[in-house]
């Protein structure tokens, strides 16, 4: 043991040679050099003055050397060991601090409810007093040391810094010669340099995961976080969007189901390139016919399909999937929706499978608010030999559709863009033999609208005549009636807006030489409109 006190004494001796003045204590220069590397705490001073007075007196008294001299050595190196410590932990904290601060604009706003992420703060909240700055160290730190005077000094000196944290700890090591030493950060179980400034520790993209996964996971049901994700979608790095799928395959095709979750895959789609696109496609493949009965997964179905336009390989796919339940899909509400798309969408010799489905069930479709369009793209897209089935349906059954919400929509659509057929023909001669009766319901006056643009001239005349004829059980003629009806005055402007001046010049004449005409189509606002409208189109 006095070995090798004695052994140490006589290196620490030799390091302290020519430093000493004629009192025996540091010159001032060395004490001011020590002072502006943060190492002169008053104990280390106390220490420092023993330490001197023992290594200055050269006789020999080893035996004077007690416990308490060896305590003093023992503090000597504890403390220069917690200085150490204090600078690696110091260095990190500031670097953690900094980034927590110094955030990108580009850089998502972190949630407040995640204890993980800190909110983006202005530089005017980082000027805060010297007393309020320690104060908040030491409750984010509780168990580093309280920082001096020198360490606030640096905190404030790379807040209020132009450079880069990097920038800036390497000025102060060229500036005061700091070393760069081997030490063992115990919080992390690693060996790193002192300053290595590319260790993973102050990339940002660790937290970035766990900021994405989190968002994913609490994706569910909620609105906001939808459109934070689908915003990173649209504007985010290739290595957000990469992670963005890679967290949603995870939970594919319950998320697709979800009522703000399918919003995000559809934006998938829409703003990622095709790789990850294929990658979800594949994904959800055995699970197409499920998606399409979904309220909200036939709404990812539809964007999936789009996907695929032009592209046969991928429609040949889900067809491989959906086409052995097509008819259950008819009779889905949502189903209808992916149908009617993939009509749009793919080539028609692919979906010609689809018109036997559509004679056997076009009683129900043509009653059905997405039935009757998938029953107007079959009219569009194909030959008239290959629907006269269909065609054929919808005249026997037009008084039926005529007369509901959407299967008057499949007999406009006949009477409107079908080529002139017997069929067609046939159509207008039985809307025309029920005028009155289908002139005064609510959906079948729009199918009495399309068949008289369907008529020729000389019709027209013929209905004119019939218009101003008195009905049995009638005091006013048909025009007048029809005019005050509050849907069947729709039917009338029509007919004036295709009627030649002859024609209106004749109703004109007719209303004013009868007087109970006059004053019966003034009773009403539907007739006073229809009135100036006559004139208006005479004047015309």
């Amino acid at each position: 043991m006095n070995n090798t006190l004695s052994d140490t004494l006589a290196s620490l001796s030799n390091d302290f040679q020519g430093t000493e003045n004629v009192e025996g204590q540091l010159s001032d220069q060395q004490k001011v050099k020590f002072v502006n590397l943060g190492m002169m705490t008053p104990m280390s001073n106390t220490l420092t003055y023993d330490f001197e007075q023992i290594t200055l007196d050269t006789s020999p008294k080893e035996s004077i050397v007690n416990l308490i001299n060896y305590e003093n050595i023992d503090t000597i190196y504890e403390q220069e060991e917690n200085k150490c410590k204090l600078q690696v932990d110091l260095f990190i904290y500031i670097q953690k601090k900094y980034q927590s601060f110094k955030l990108s604009q580009d850089q998502i706003r972190k949630s407040s409810k995640h204890n993980t992420y800190q909110p983006q703060q202005t530089m005017s909240q980082l000027n805060i007093g010297e007393q309020n700055l320690d104060t908040h160290i030491n409750q984010q730190s509780p168990e580093t040391s309280p920082m001096n005077a020198q360490t606030l000094k640096f905190i404030k000196e790379l807040w209020n810094s132009e450079k880069n944290e990097t920038e800036y700890f390497k000025d102060i090591i060229d500036d005061q010669k700091i070393p760069i030493i081997e030490y063992k950060l115990p919080s992390l179980n690693i060996y790193s340099p002192l300053m290595d400034f590319n260790s993973p520790i102050y990339k940002h993209d660790i937290e970035m995961d766990l900021y994405i996964t989190s968002l994913v996971d609490s994706l569910w049901g909620n609105q906001i976080i939808s459109r934070k994700l689908q915003k990173m979608l649209e504007t985010g790095s290739n290595e957000q969007k990469e992670l963005i799928v890679q967290k949603l395959e995870r939970v594919s095709p319950e998320i697709e189901k979800d009522i703000f979750g399918n919003y995000v895959i559809q934006k998938i789609f829409e703003c990622t390139n095709n790789n990850l696109q294929y990658r979800i496609f594949i994904k959800l493949k055995p699970h197409f016919y499920d998606l399409s009965k979904n309220t909200f997964g036939c709404r990812v179905m539809q964007k999936l399909i789009e996907y695929t336009y032009n592209r046969n390989d991928l429609q040949l796919l889900v067809l491989q999937q959906l086409q052995s339940n097509m008819r259950s899909l008819i009779y889905d509400l949502n189903g209808n929706y992916v149908i009617f798309k993939m009509l749009e969408t793919f080539d028609k010799q692919k979906m010609k499978f689809m018109i036997p489905l559509i004679e056997e069930s076009f009683n129900y479709m043509g009653q059905q608010i997405y039935g009757c369009k998938i029953i107007h793209k079959i009219i569009q897209q194909y030959s008239q030999q290959q629907i006269t089935k269909i065609i054929r349906s919808s005249v026997q059954n037009y008084n039926i559709l005529s007369q509901t919400e959407y299967g008057n929509y499949v007999l406009q659509h006949i009477l409107q863009y079908w080529i002139t057929s017997q069929e067609k023909i046939l159509l207008v001669q039985l809307v025309l033999q029920q005028f009155f009766q289908l002139s005064i319901n609510k959906y079948a006056s729009n199918t009495v609208e399309r068949a008289l643009e369907a008529i020729n001239k000389q019709d027209l005349i013929s209905i004119m005549k019939w218009l101003l004829c008195r009905s049995p059980n009638q005091y006013t003629s048909n025009f007048v009636v029809l005019a005050n009806h509050q849907y069947a005055n729709y039917v009338i402007k029509k007919f004036l807006i295709l009627s030649d001046h002859n024609v209106l010049k004749y109703i004109s004449d007719h209303l004013n030489q009868n007087q109970s005409e006059q004053i019966a189509i003034k009773s009403t606002v539907h007739g006073q409109r229809i009135n100036s409208f006559l004139d208006k189109q005479i004047q015309n």
